[in-house]
């Protein structure tokens, strides 16, 4: 039997009030949300409870592809445990798509990420976005622009969000969600319209351990000389530079792994200072 859903507007303990976060399970007690219970995970940025996905929408132009940005969300996904989705929108806006990009898409497919490309405008293979919202908290993510509202409001009857130009200065999107809002998408799935930003902080994590975040990698490690210690930088015997050189790992995703594995590096170093 179906439980019934309902909505209740309702104050927050004091106790609970700075530790509760859209997705988060709660005890309601009188119009009073009483107490917090245990959470499967929290994301940091945007701070979203239960999550269950991240769809990482990007677009084709305006604002265009950056591929070291996707690999920062993918990243950050992983180290939240959470299962990445990639979105590819506005096929619409390049007939030609994904032309030059066609082997750095394939990269993300071949690791083992899912992606897809859509175009909201037209319609192109948004019943295959729709799919994920069916069950537990989906979040979107990415920067400002790529169309992240535009879906909702396609996919989400009644969602209504406002949709921002990209600034023909800048090159990117103007903000038009302001906090993390929760969507009911039916049945029991709900979908997390978060604010875009064009930045991630990428920390709190041994540089060393870094080369486990990247699926790509970690199947090669083993094949390593050094296994045990070997991040695919300086080391002979490295099976990642091997593939690399015969073009079985995607050079701008190693060029992002070095670029994360410096800043990373630097900051375990200024932690020891």
């Amino acid at each position: 039997m179906a439980l019934e859903e309902k909505k209740i507007r309702c104050q927050v303990r004091g106790r609970i009030t700075t530790r509760i976060y859209p997705g988060d399970r709660v005890k309601v007690r009188e119009g009073m949300i009483e107490e917090l219970l245990s959470r499967d995970n929290l994301m940091s940025r945007p701070q979203v409870a239960n999550v269950s996905r991240m769809l990482v929408v990007m677009a084709v132009k305006e604002p265009g592809l950056d591929f070291l940005l996707l690999d920062k969300f993918l990243l950050a996904s992983e180290l939240e445990e959470i299962e990445p989705i990639i979105v590819i929108n506005k096929l619409d806006l390049a007939p030609d798509f994904p032309g030059e990009n066609q082997r750095k898409l394939e990269a993300y497919r071949q690791a083992g990420y899912k992606l897809h490309l859509i175009s909201v405008k037209r319609g192109d293979n948004l019943g295959e976005v729709l799919e994920y919202f069916q069950q537990g908290i989906s979040v979107l993510a990415g920067p400002s622009g790529v169309g992240k509202s535009a879906l909702l409001n396609e996919l989400l009857p009644g969602a209504e969000l406002n949709i921002g130009e990209v600034s023909k200065k800048l090159g990117r999107g103007t903000h038009t969600t302001r906090r993390v809002k929760l969507l009911n998408a039916g049945d029991s799935g709900w979908v997390a319209d978060t604010p875009g930003f064009t930045s991630l902080e990428i920390s709190g994590i041994d540089p060393v351990d870094l080369r486990f975040y990247f699926p790509e990698f970690a199947e090669l490690t083993p094949r390593c000389k050094f296994s045990a210690n070997c991040v695919h930088i300086h080391e002979p015997g490295c099976a990642v530079k091997k593939a690399l050189k015969s073009d079985k790992i995607a050079e701008h995703r190693y060029q992002s792994y070095l670029h994360f594995y410096k800043i990373l590096e630097q900051e375990w170093e200024n932690k020891y200072d």
